[in-house]
């Protein structure tokens, strides 16, 4: 279905959270959700090489490392297997759910989407908005009463995106100059049959190499804090067996689960507080008299029942 324009809802800028990401975070964001290859359930294609023709700046890097923090974030999904995205909360704020057709252009185009993970958050997704207003006459078309009976995922239990890390480049081996021979009187082309020893003498040159890297994030840890996946020898890798390499790689695959697993308890932890404080949202935000404002959970804080020592 064609179209020449997409909604955006300006409460967005009351977001403390969308406020808070990079600038390579949101344009990324802005960019994936005004494209026009983003479907009407929120998914588009993940190729960053592909998004780096949308400005003149963009590298693949920058936009790697803006979709790590967005998925850190929940802002989006990301399933590099199948090379595809999915704008969270797209359905939601686009609105097009409460018109009965759209939403089963919404549900066929879930049905495009290739990764099981991204197919069952859109389902969690959808289920939230029909709890929500669960007179719509959008719910009872088949394709959506399809869509709701199948498996939901809760993003919150997705793991995040982590780009792979980037291994360091060996530098050239420098090459050792030859010295020149200082040879001693008497001595030329065509020497005496007894010839004088000949000495030589080099200058001896010390070659400084300089080993440059650069840290990557990593959510909120940097290289320096996970180990190579290589071992010493072997910097950039081996394409034959190497037992310190495959060392390596089990201790920089054990820190990386251990990484995922810290990441994934916050956002339980979260979601918990969220949940449990009769105050705020279920994107954690309070109305304040100055508008929208992130909520401290303070209601679930116990009381200090102990005297104050004056």
């Amino acid at each position: 279905m064609a179209r020449d324009h997409t909604r955006i809802n300006l409460d967005i800028w009351g977001d403390d959270e969308f406020r808070d990401l990079p600038v390579d975070a949101q344009n990324l964001y802005w960019t994936l959700w005004t494209s026009p290859d983003r479907t009407y359930c929120g998914a588009h294609d993940w190729r960053p090489g592909k998004l780096t023709q949308c400005a003149g700046d963009w590298t693949v890097e920058r936009i790697v490392a803006a979709g790590a923090v967005l998925s850190e974030r929940l802002f989006v999904l990301i399933d590099e297997v199948t090379e595809e995205c999915l704008l969270r909360s797209w359905i939601k704020h686009d609105g097009l759910w409460r018109i009965p057709n759209m939403a089963v252009t919404m549900a066929n185009a879930r049905s495009a989407v290739g990764s099981k993970t991204l197919r069952g958050v859109i389902v969690h997704e959808v289920k939230k908005l029909a709890k929500a207003e669960p007179d719509l006459g959008s719910w009872k078309r088949d394709e959506v009463t399809k869509l709701l009976a199948q498996r939901a995922i809760d993003p919150a239990t997705v793991t995040p995106f982590t780009p792979h890390p980037t291994p360091p480049v060996t530098p050239p081996p420098t090459r050792r100059v030859t010295p020149d021979l200082t040879l001693n009187d008497g001595v030329g082309v065509n020497p005496p049959s007894n010839p004088a020893p000949t000495t030589a003498t080099a200058t001896s040159t010390t070659a400084t190499s300089t080993k440059e890297g650069y840290v990557s994030q990593v959510s909120h840890q940097s290289l320096a804090q996970i180990p190579s996946p290589y071992c010493p020898k072997h910097p950039g890798g081996i394409n034959r067996p190497c037992a310190a390499c495959a060392d390596a790689r089990r201790a920089y695959e054990t820190a990386q689960s251990a990484q995922q697993e810290n990441q994934l308890a916050e956002r339980r932890r979260a979601r918990e507080l969220r949940e449990a404080c009769p105050l705020c949202d279920e994107n954690g935000m309070v109305e304040r008299p100055t508008g929208l404002a992130r909520c401290a959970h303070v209601a679930l804080e116990p009381p200090n029942t102990g005297r104050a020592t004056r």
